[in-house]
């Protein structure tokens, strides 16, 4: 698997045109799915998610034709992307969960051109912008870099600051700050090169979701080695890739 890439969201599945535009935005970096949304459009063959419509005959094709990738999600992943279906009552779709949760383990971008997504991802998992840069696709991996060192950060900080009350917002409040230099610095970069020609812009969101209570648990019942916990750690930022 690539370290360039993205998940895409069912905005994003919707259709032939709407993976052309994705592969023309991200310069023919490769595109990814849960594969158990991919089993769900398998057997049912047309699903419906947030009012957009995904078929199984358009999605299986581009799988067949390598131009769209199903990868496992972890049933330890799997298994938080429930447990957040059920603290927000189900007001997001298992299947949004699911996306966002395989883009923060694989440590890619999450692709959508549907503003409702990051409404979700706003008003019911709570999350917020810990920073936003406007970046032509074929650039990504400046955003990629910049989402990797702030995570390992925010990992190190909580793993040395476990069970500490506020820890989560110290962290971001430090990471902020600490990287106010280089986000300045890459943001000038773009602006650089906008006079490039480019197929396209995108906005790149880091957004942090305090995962803290459901690993907290974790923690204290001791059902997971402290090196994977240390792992989830690091999930708790999320990049999100949107069409500018």
């Amino acid at each position: 698997m690539r370290d360039l890439g993205a998940v895409c969201d069912v905005s994003v599945l919707v259709g032939l045109a709407s993976i052309e535009k994705a592969e023309m935005l991200l310069d023919r970096a490769e595109l990814y799915l849960p594969s158990a949304t991919y089993s769900w459009l398998a057997r049912d063959k047309l699903i419906s998610v947030r009012r957009k419509t995904v078929s199984y005959s358009v999605v299986s094709k581009l799988v067949r034709d390598r131009r769209l990738i199903a990868v496992y999600l972890p049933e330890l992943y799997d298994e938080l992307a429930r447990r957040l279906l059920f603290a927000v009552e189900r007001q997001v779709p298992l299947t949004d969960l699911r996306a966002a949760m395989l883009a923060a383990h694989l440590r890619l971008p999450l692709l959508t051109f549907d503003g409702e997504l990051m409404d979700e991802l706003y008003d019911h998992l709570d999350a917020r912008t810990v920073w936003q840069l406007e970046a032509h696709g074929r650039s990504m991996r400046r955003a990629l870099d910049l989402y990797r060192e702030f995570s390992s950060h925010v990992g190190d900080y909580l793993d040395q600051r476990s069970g500490e009350e506020g820890a989560f917002e110290d962290a971001l409040e430090e990471l902020r700050k600490r990287w106010k230099g280089d986000l300045e610095a890459a943001t000038a970069a773009e602006e650089v090169g906008q006079a490039e020609q480019n197929p396209g812009r995108l906005s790149f969101v880091c957004l942090a979701w305090d995962l803290t209570p459901i690993l907290r648990e974790y923690a204290e019942q001791h059902v997971l080695q402290p090196e994977v916990l240390r792992e989830l750690l690091e999930r708790m930022l999320l990049l999100v890739a949107t069409q500018r």
